[in-house]
């Protein structure tokens, strides 16, 4: 007869596998302590986290740049101001209705006009004033002649008005002083009645 003995097997308990457990048990060991089943965890707002509001600078427009804009754009209408001449020489009616005519045709300002007859006859200046200068009270040649009485061919009471910048101002005098001048009003009226095309005018008849 076989000498193995039959050994009594404890039973296995088998109640859990009737109640599962509860949910979550398993993961106990690594979240910490398990919120209690079907209640909702409260949480509370960080008022830590709030962005605070940031105020953009408001830029302010500089008052020249309003004052530039009036100026702009002005009073409806208003032409705008030319330039006034600075100087402004003295001619008779005949040079100044050729001065027009010549102008006009090349269409030219009356400083080019001026400047283009003192460039055109600069090597003649001396010879021109020469036999342009006559007395209308003349006196014995013994006698120095009054300067007030002293008049020039081409020179009038009609006003050519010019707008020279300053060293053209500066050029124009120290041409003047070369033949005896201190006033370009004088001297040009001449010039310009010997430079324009036309009938030109003469020594007026003793």
């Amino acid at each position: 007869m076989s000498n193995l003995r039959q050994q009594d097997v404890p039973a296995e308990d088998l109640s859990d596998l009737g109640s599962p457990a509860p949910r979550g048990a398993g993961l106990a060991g690594l979240v910490g302590t398990a919120a209690s089943p079907g209640r909702p965890q409260r949480v509370e707002p960080d008022h830590t986290s709030t962005p605070e509001t940031v105020h953009q600078p408001v830029r302010s427009v500089p008052s020249d740049v309003d004052e530039i804009a009036v100026r702009r754009r002005g009073k409806p209408g208003r032409p705008r101001t030319r330039v006034k001449p600075t100087t402004a020489v003295y001619v008779s009616p005949g040079v100044k209705q050729r001065f027009e005519a010549y102008r006009h045709k090349r269409k030219a300002t009356n400083l080019q006009v001026v400047l283009e007859a003192i460039s055109s006859k600069h090597e003649e200046l001396a010879e021109i004033i020469r036999d342009s200068t006559f007395n209308i009270a003349p006196v014995n040649p013994l006698f120095p002649a009054d300067p007030s009485a002293v008049r020039y061919v081409g020179g009038g009471s009609v006003q050519i008005g010019f707008s020279p910048t300053a060293e053209q101002e500066e050029v124009i005098d120290q041409i003047g002083e070369g033949i005896g001048f201190e006033t370009r009003s004088t001297w040009i009226a001449p010039v310009l009645n010997a430079f324009l095309p036309g009938r030109k005018d003469s020594r007026p008849a003793r």
